[in-house]
């Protein structure tokens, strides 16, 4: 090392101070207004989650108008016609020349009742008392569609566990008419789960197939907006409202024929408190989560057989 170079040092260079520098600051200004951005958007954020708590709250308080059961006058009136309550018989009222000029024949006493006129398999049960308003309505109707005819309970009893699969189900009601898929049920946990069904009914295989003894347990979404699993059950809750009025019909087709069951009643359960509940008579149950937005309970709609049409 020549004597007139500076000596080595150990001290690490600087580095400029401006490679260092922190970022510029901005203006305070575009501050202000950043905060005030982050301030009305938690604000909005807080006032939709208060608002879907407080709409969680109302949809739940209105469940119990999803519990109707169709009275037993009116069901009894599905297979049988009102008794007439106004024909009499008595002697003192007979003329001479009887009713139509045939002798000894009764007459009646009174105006005939006009539900004696429109039987019950012929006359939805809410027109019996005003027969001119017959089948003005779109929907429903006590008497079956053509071609169908009651089930003999002996009949469904011997049939027993010699039933095809569900393959169709419709509800002409609302509309509604799609296929039915027989879903996968395994275990977990120490319980028997089943998959979802993904734009078409889902039957559970274990229970009652279509003309079975039983009930026979059938699911679909109400909506999906979030797995996109389908909406076939969009309208189902129509049919709570609907049955106040008509009956209405499900009817379930397999390689047996057509199935219709009538609904008797409709009704709701919390989700985790469902049940697979069985049945002595032949019944299916229709399933789907409600209410919208909140899906923690699960709507009933329950339908017990009442008549049959033969393949082709």
């Amino acid at each position: 090392m020549r004597s007139d170079e500076p000596p080595l040092s150990s001290i690490p260079a600087r580095p400029d101070a401006t490679e260092l520098a922190p970022p510029p600051r901005p203006p305070a200004r575009k501050r202000v207004r950043l905060g005030y951005l982050v301030i009305v958007l938690g604000t909005l954020v807080a006032a939709v989650g208060f608002g879907y708590l407080i709409y969680a709250e109302i949809a739940r308080s209105r469940l119990g108008e999803l519990v109707y059961e169709v009275s037993p006058v009116e069901r009894a009136g599905w297979l049988t016609a009102p008794l007439p309550d106004s024909v009499v018989s008595d002697p003192s009222v007979v003329d001479d020349s009887g009713l139509d000029g045939i002798p000894g024949e009764p007459v009646i006493a009174e105006p005939i009742n006009v539900a004696q006129l429109f039987p019950a398999r012929w006359t939805n049960p809410r027109y019996w008392s005003e027969p001119e308003w017959a089948g003005a309505l779109p929907y429903g109707g006590a008497d079956l569609p053509e071609g169908f005819e009651y089930v003999n309970p002996a009949e469904i009893i011997s049939g027993a566990d010699a039933m095809s699969a569900p393959e169709t189900l419709k509800i002409p009601a609302i509309g509604l008419t799609t296929t039915i898929y027989g879903l996968v049920v395994y275990s977990e946990g120490g319980r028997r789960l089943w998959e979802s069904p993904v734009d078409i009914v889902g039957h559970i295989p274990y229970t009652a197939r279509p003309g079975e003894v039983g009930a026979g347990w059938y699911f679909g979404h109400l909506e999906s907006p979030v797995r996109g699993e389908g909406n076939v059950f969009h309208d189902l809750p129509d049919v709570v409202d609907l049955i106040k009025h008509d009956p209405v019909d499900i009817i379930i087709g397999s390689a047996d024929g057509e199935f219709l069951y009538r609904v008797t009643g409709t009704g709701f359960i919390h989700r985790d408190d469902l049940v697979l509940e069985q049945s002595s008579a032949s019944t299916v149950t229709l399933v789907s989560s409600y209410p919208k937005l909140v899906y923690d309970h699960r709507l009933l709609v329950t339908g017990e057989l009442l008549a049959s049409r033969p393949p082709g």
